[in-house]
């Protein structure tokens, strides 16, 4: 499941949105906002493979600290 989505602007611009807050997403604390459309689609899509990312790590981690 992707948790970064697309929602168009007022101004014909495009924002990212985290689907688990339903707010404007953020990296390092800067909106993703204010974007042509194919800018924003490579956003989104980084930001669901640094999600998809971190949540592996997380499996991991917690797979090693049950074996150990």
């Amino acid at each position: 499941m992707r948790r970064y989505n697309l929602r168009h602007e007022a101004d014909d611009r495009w924002l990212v949105v985290d689907g688990m807050t339903m707010r404007p997403a953020a990296l390092d604390g800067i909106p993703i906002c204010g974007m042509q459309w194919a800018e924003a689609c490579d956003m989104v899509d980084l930001m669901n493979t640094l999600d998809s990312i971190e949540r592996a790590a997380d499996r991991y981690a917690a797979s090693f600290r049950r074996s150990a």
